[in-house]
């Protein structure tokens, strides 16, 4: 059920005494809705203590000072990792361990518009690693941390409600790769191995999100500083600030109704920023009757062994 921007800032309110200290980390937090996000979940929480993953320090130390000055109660850090490489995103779980001993919210935004394709590790769309195997590597190292907390979620802003019929022999990419295609196979990928993981990790609430159109650096970023310029000027009436978008983030990752299977009896959800459900039942019931779910996490398991 949607939800009004009155009742998100309502809810965000309470967390200060319903979540006092919250761990958080946020892979891909040192902009647009991941910083976002970071910022104002530490507005919102008593005592914070949140991670920061991205590839730029410069960035990474402008977050740590904005957060100090959100709320100087906190604790965070950043650290530096290309995540297109999984033996980063190991790199950084190994570094994150001893600090982990439980995690609530593991928020993760990496990846982004991609025009063509650019091969990485073992020829995958470096783009295709970020948006779908990276943030499935994330999950997969935490899940001891995340299993450790009395509320742990997942939150992949990506493209929930976006999914595709998808073809066993083209999950990489490699077979055929198109800006529509790679956006609509990372976006099912993610819905899919997240009721695989759901339906093993119980404890653990997963949400695929569609985040609406937001303010934020993401059109200069990969479309150039004038066209990116051009594109976030026409899209400005239908478009929330980036802090907006933090406010209805913060929710997402905190609110009740989206709890894990052992409270729900559902455990995964696809939802739009405003807490909408935009599962395509026609689409994901299809992928269920061919065992999509069991077969896409199967490939992802062999995958990791080509990338790591």
């Amino acid at each position: 059920m949607a939800q009004t921007l009155t009742q998100i800032r309502n809810w965000n309110a309470t967390l200060k005494a319903a979540r006092p200290n919250m761990v958080a980390l946020f892979v891909g937090g040192t902009g647009g809705i991941g910083r976002s996000t970071a910022v104002k979940l530490a507005g919102a929480v008593a005592t914070p203590t949140i991670f920061i993953v991205g590839r730029n320090e410069k960035e990474g130390a402008e977050v740590l000072e904005e957060l100090k000055s959100t709320n100087n109660n906190g604790t965070y850090s950043f650290l530096s990792a290309d995540a297109s490489h999984l033996r980063e995103v190991d790199a950084v779980c190994q570094k994150l361990k001893p600090e982990l001993s439980s995690l609530d919210l593991l928020f993760m935004t990496i990846g982004g518009l991609s025009f063509s394709k650019i091969e990485g590790d073992n020829n995958i769309d470096v783009n295709h690693i970020l948006r779908y195997y990276s943030r499935m590597r994330f999950i997969q190292n935490l899940i001891p941390a995340l299993e450790a907390s009395k509320s742990p979620r997942v939150v992949s802003i990506l493209g929930g409600g976006k999914e595709i019929k998808i073809e066993e022999d083209n999950f990489d990419l490699k077979k055929s790769w198109s800006f529509t295609g790679g956006a609509g196979y990372a976006s099912t990928m993610v819905s899919v191995a997240h009721e695989k993981l759901a339906s093993e990790n119980p404890s653990i609430s997963f949400i695929h999100g569609f985040p609406g159109v937001v303010s934020t650096p993401l059109f200069k970023k990969f479309l150039g500083p004038i066209f990116g310029s051009i594109v976030g000027f026409l899209s400005t009436p239908v478009s929330m600030s980036s802090s907006e978008s933090g406010e209805w983030h913060t929710y997402l990752s905190t609110a009740e109704q989206f709890k894990s299977k052992d409270a729900s009896g559902n455990g995964s959800y696809i939802l739009n920023y405003d807490g909408k459900d935009l599962t395509n039942e026609a689409i994901m019931t299809e992928l269920r009757e061919k065992d999509f779910p069991t077969i896409v996490w199967k490939h992802t398991l062999d995958t990791f062994e080509k990338l790591a």
